[in-house]
């Protein structure tokens, strides 16, 4: 079965080139395909079925990939809707603290919690 595959959309599922998404596997697929693709509107809508951890984005693991992409998608909507783009680093560092909460060590903590700081401090309040 391809990541994309299912009997049908289960409950929260999203859809990725038309295609149903269930599953954090798949959903981390398709969020990674979307993004690479440029097309982060879709991919903050499948954010949510990343599970409540997230999971690693990039080579050192201290941003989630829901973070990165809420950050990315905000910075992608600041010169035309502030609003949205406030809303997107909200949603970016709350998804950034959610992933320090698994950290396996204080250092760990404190490198992804950091994160969450930088990305909070992109908003206009």
């Amino acid at each position: 079965m391809s990541s994309y595959d299912s009997d049908g959309p289960g409950p929260g599922a999203g859809y990725s080139a038309g295609r149903p998404v269930t599953g954090a596997v798949a959903a981390e697929r398709a969020v990674r395909d979307l993004r690479a693709a440029g097309q982060l509107e879709q991919a903050v809508r499948l954010v949510g079925q990343l599970g409540p951890y997230g999971v690693a984005d990039g080579p050192d693991a201290t941003t989630s990939l829901g973070a990165a992409v809420l950050e990315a998608y905000g910075d992608q909507l600041a010169a035309t809707d502030r609003a949205a783009a406030d809303a997107a680093y909200r949603d970016a560092a709350a998804e950034q603290r959610s992933f320090a909460a698994a950290a396996t060590s204080g250092g760990e903590g404190l490198a992804r919690m950091a994160e969450a700081g930088r990305i909070d401090a992109k908003r206009h309040r």
